[in-house]
């Protein structure tokens, strides 16, 4: 799949998850969970080294699901991440060794910022999109909202306090996509994973979105 489409399904979807995974046989509960509820893209935490050996695994597995890496901070990291099959790359802040190794793989890289300034330098080393973190007092569609009107033709993935209630309120601000974590699963939940409850979570973002009227998403 080309570098192209890959955005263009992020965009179109506009739902990503993003959660923790803690082996191979959490990865394909948890895919198979996120792909019943409607989600089709995964951006995984570089939370384990051994996380693009396990992609290697089972990426080959769900040739239609997008997966990708997050937190990667350095080019070996991208490069395993890529071969094993990531179809994007995500980095926590701006890396342009890590986003130039992208452009020469043709793989979309998605780069954390906070403010205009983070945004523009991003945009100028090559980013294909911007992962919008909250800043201070700047955080949900307001912030988003404000982004877009410093940036109006860049890809803005918003992350940090989506929920099936305010997905709309997202998108409405101009978020091209939105990364989902919480919501799916709480980061101190160590009861064990229910798929049953990440698909009824997911399937709610989903359908959110997909009953929204036309005239509320941008």
């Amino acid at each position: 799949m080309s570098k192209a489409s890959v955005l263009q399904r992020l965009c179109d979807d506009q739902l990503i998850a993003l959660l923790a995974a803690q082996d191979v046989e959490q990865m394909t509960l948890l895919t198979d969970a996120l792909i019943a509820g409607g989600i089709n893209h995964w951006e995984l935490p570089m939370s384990c080294p051994a996380i693009p050996d396990w992609l290697g695994q089972i990426s080959q597995k769900y040739p239609d699901f997008q997966f990708g890496l997050s937190t990667v901070i350095d080019t070996d990291t991208a490069r395993r991440g890529i071969i094993a099959g990531a179809r994007f790359i995500s980095t926590p802040a701006l890396r342009p060794e890590v986003i130039l190794l992208c452009r020469r793989y043709q793989i979309p890289v998605i780069c954390g910022v906070h403010s205009v300034k983070e945004m523009d330098a991003a945009l100028l080393v090559g980013a294909d999109a911007l992962k919008l973190y909250p800043s201070g007092d700047r955080f949900g569609p307001t912030h988003v909202r404000e982004m877009r009107a410093e940036f109006p033709d860049a890809k803005l993935f918003a992350v940090g306090g989506v929920t099936a209630a305010n997905a709309v309120d997202f998108s409405e601000a101009g978020a091209d996509a939105m990364f989902v974590s919480s919501c799916l699963r709480a980061p101190e939940d160590k009861a064990p994973i229910s798929a049953a409850t990440i698909t009824q979570k997911a399937k709610a973002l989903s359908d959110a979105l997909k009953t929204a009227p036309a005239s509320e998403i941008s």
